[in-house]
């Protein structure tokens, strides 16, 4: 189990190179993620899509070179992902989708960062399971400001984040994992639906009902270009792949303890931390 909590820290950024080869999930037509991104391009472009129109050409040149990487690596990859277009209705690849095409191949969502004055600035992205934020919202935005909801972002990671993207070596991915609390294991959860599901924990029964969702994301420097792509993978758990591990059970209880009030009210826990945390103990 790929769970982040054997060295827990919420201000830490925790990013560690990773191999190539382990950097980007590949299509599986009978993915969930797939199915996902199939069904939202179909329904909901604008909602998942966006390209800034001075970048299309940068853009374009970069999503075709990893995807020509991709597959050249991987067997039946080119099929899978023409079966991917017909199933979304895209015609031809060009400087608009290229992107978009380019996320059909891999599991994981991409945003694309470009450097501007003194942070990195979002240019385009495709995101079919963001947990808790819009990505309409967040379009043209710096680092700084798409981070403005997390507590203590400012002070504590907001300069090193910045020096860690001006300083990223160029073809290493490197990845980290953030957590969060949720009442549905559902992929596409962005602000409106993640409040309309949200959790309310009065008892035992409730948090075994939640999930843990996961986000796996990396960041990764291409040659010859002044690009960063970001991507980002959810996965859910339930609690009692957690409970079944006393070692996780310690971790995340210390995780919990070590959580400001601010960082509480921002993970879901302001009238129920308390009893999560004598749910833990319990298997202690």
């Amino acid at each position: 189990m790929n769970f982040p909590l054997d060295k827990f820290n919420p201000f830490e950024i925790g990013l560690r190179p990773i191999d190539k080869k382990d950097w980007l999930s590949l299509n599986s037509f009978d993915s969930i993620y797939i199915q996902n991104k199939h069904r939202l391009i179909r329904e909901n472009i604008q909602d998942v899509y966006f390209v800034s129109e001075d970048c299309k050409q940068d853009i374009f040149d970069l999503a075709q070179l990893l995807q020509s990487d991709l597959i050249e690596q991987e067997s039946g990859l080119r099929e899978r992902l023409h079966l991917s277009l017909r199933e979304t209705g895209i015609k031809c690849i060009n400087f608009d989708n290229a992107l978009l095409v380019f996320s059909l191949l891999v599991e994981d969502d991409l945003v694309i960062l470009r450097p501007e004055e003194d942070s990195f600035k979002m240019i385009a992205g495709a995101v079919f399971s963001p947990s808790g934020w819009d990505l309409k919202s967040k379009q043209f935005l710096d680092i700084n400001n798409i981070h403005s909801p997390v507590p203590h972002y400012d002070s504590l990671l907001a300069e090193r984040l910045n020096k860690i993207l001006t300083k990223l070596p160029i073809c290493i991915p490197f990845e980290r994992h953030n957590w969060s609390i949720y009442g549905s294991e559902d992929l596409f959860q962005p602000s409106q639906i993640k409040q309309a599901k949200g959790i309310n924990i009065r008892s035992k029964e409730d948090i075994e009902s939640i999930s843990i969702r996961i986000e796996r994301q990396t960041l990764y420097k291409p040659e010859n270009s002044n690009l960063i792509l970001f991507s980002i993978k959810v996965r859910n758990y339930q609690i009692k792949e957690i409970t079944e591990n006393k070692s996780l059970v310690q971790n995340f209880y210390l995780a919990l303890e070590g959580l400001s009030e601010e960082m509480i009210a921002y993970k879901g826990f302001t009238s129920s931390i308390g009893l999560f945390k004598d749910y833990l103990k319990s298997f202690l």
